[in-house]
Parts: C-alpha cells; structure tokens; sequence
C-alpha cells in the first residue's frame, strides 16, 4: 500500500479528491454568502484539472495501475457526484424541501450508475464514442452553473426550479444511452491541432474579458449537450448513408445470403 501513496498518477488523483472535499466544506459553511460559493466552484474546475492529469503523467511515466484506475473512479464520484450535489442544494434547491433533496441526490446516484455502467464495460480499447455524459464534464458543469450565479450570472437569475430541472436534466444525460464523443476521435492532424489551439485562445480570451465561471458554465454547457445536439442534428446525414449504402428509408439494408 506505501507503493500505491509513492506512485505519481495517485498524487493528482489525490489533489482532485482534495478539492472536491474542500468545496464541500466551504459550500458548508458559506450560509448563502456568494463569494464563497464562487470559491467551491472554482475548487470543482481544480479538481477537474487534476482529474485530467494523473491519466497522463501515469502514461508518460509508465506508471498506471488497476489499483490507479479504480482509485479514480472512487473519487471522481465524491468531486464531481457528490461535491457538485452539495453545492447545488445549499445554493439553491434546499429552498424546495424534500424536492431539492431528491434532485441533489438524484444527480449524485446517476452519477454512481455512470462510472459503474464505465467500469462493467471497459475493455481497454479505445473507442471514439461512449454513452452518457461523462460525470468529471458534467458535475464541472454543475458545479459551473452555481459558480456563475454567485458571481453574478451575467443579470440572469435562476430559479430554484431551474436549478432543480438542470440537475435532473443533467442526470439523465449521464445514464442516457447517447453516444458521447471521447478524445481519441480526434485525428492527430493539422486541423485538429489548430481547432485545439483556437478553442484554447477562445477560452483564454473570453476568462480574460469575462469572468471566469461564464466560460466555464458556457463550455461546459456545450459539452454536456453535445451528444444530443449531434443525435439530432447528425441524423440526415446518418439516414443519407444508409441510403446510399443501399438502405431504404429508416431500415438499415438487409445483407443478402
């Protein structure tokens, strides 16, 4: 056990863990005061950034483990289930009673069900789609989403009820069966590289001229809805090539014997 506390990837998985901890103890104790809020926010966007690393540090050093693996998964259920829960509640949806607690609890469950959906059915391959959102991508945006309205939210005011819908909605998408992009659909090409670097330049500009959680809940937002956006909007062109591919309408073309 002192190997796995030596081993590198396990620090960074150890900080996310950490600062999925410290928002619930700040959104604990903050007794509606926003700035605080703001903080625990900010502490969930830390954690996703140490979530993203310890993958790859365990690869460039050669490092990764089983041991590792389920180490993630265990705490990407506290700072991104569990944490983003607690946030909302205090934020908003204790002022709905016993409706606030379900919603808060229901985000917390899907999220549980999509890392064990995840676990069951890896195979270590690499796969361009997955189903649902992913649950680091879609407690951030949670976790966003209260952020934005202590500081602010730009003049909009959301709603207990918005919240609690958001919440729930956001659940959903995490157990849904809608394929999700993942990183290794990307192509390792010029394109690529410069749609990276102009979304980076994107997001730097507009932390730099905005506040920080705007970005945040806007990218994220974006990233959470995506699967759904593309199931609609990229069906015609699936249906095209099944036409073309010798389909009729809807049905997928029957192979001949």
């Amino acid at each position: 056990m002192i190997r796995q506390f030596l081993n590198p990837p396990n620090w960074f998985s150890a900080a996310s863990l950490f600062c999925g901890l410290y928002a619930v103890l700040l959104s604990g104790g903050a007794k509606g005061d926003p700035t605080v809020f703001y903080q625990a926010g900010l502490f969930v966007f830390y954690a996703g950034l140490f979530d993203g690393l310890d993958g790859r540090v365990a690869r460039l050093t050669g490092t990764g483990s089983a041991f590792g693996v389920q180490l993630d998964s265990l705490i990407d259920i506290i700072s991104f289930g569990l944490t983003p829960s607690v946030l909302v509640y205090f934020w908003s949806l204790h002022e709905l009673g016993p409706l606030g607690v379900f919603g808060a609890f229901f985000f917390m469950l899907c999220g549980a069900f999509r890392l064990a959906r995840f676990n069951v059915q890896a195979d270590g391959k690499s796969h361009t789609f997955g189903p649902g959102s992913t649950i680091t991508i879609t407690g951030g945006t949670l976790a966003a989403l209260v952020m934005w309205q202590a500081g602010g939210g730009d003049g909009v005011v959301l709603e207990p009820t918005h919240f609690f819908v958001a919440t729930v909605g956001m659940g959903l998408l995490m157990v849904s069966n809608i394929p999700y992009r993942t990183g290794k659909s990307l192509r390792r090409n010029v394109r690529t590289f410069a749609g990276i670097v102009l979304v980076a330049g994107l997001f730097i500009f507009l932390g730099v001229r905005y506040d920080i959680s705007t970005v945040l809940v806007s990218f994220g937002s974006l990233a959470v809805l995506s699967g759904p956006l593309e199931l609609v909007f990229g069906y015609p062109s699936r249906r095209r090539g099944r036409l073309r591919a010798g389909g009729v309408g809807d049905e997928p073309a029957q192979a001949g014997d």
